[in-house]
């Protein structure tokens, strides 16, 4: 018979849940950029790839794709950073 391990605490991380916000406001503000900067060319593929039938299809995706990438690549930054801060205080008190 296995036993599950046991985690002390809560299992809520303060660092983890202010990342994910951070995250959050980074999508909101840079996602959008960055597919109005990618969404031409996105349609200029999928039109010439797929016909114009499927270019509504396309964008679609294309921001799904977009919002993802943008909110895991801001949370595994921030979430870095976070890292870094705390043990960048943590060497100047200790």
């Amino acid at each position: 018979m296995q036993h599950r391990p046991t985690h002390k605490g809560s299992g809520h991380d303060p660092k983890e849940a202010m990342a994910v916000v951070l995250a959050l406001v980074a999508t909101f503000f840079g996602g959008p950029e960055l597919y109005h900067f990618t969404i031409g060319t996105v349609i200029a593929f999928a039109e010439s790839r797929y016909g114009a039938d499927l270019a509504p299809v396309a964008v679609i995706g294309w921001a799904l794709i977009v919002a993802a990438f943008s909110f895991y690549a801001a949370r595994i930054t921030f979430d870095i950073a976070l890292v870094s801060a705390i043990m960048a205080v943590a060497m100047r008190l200790f």
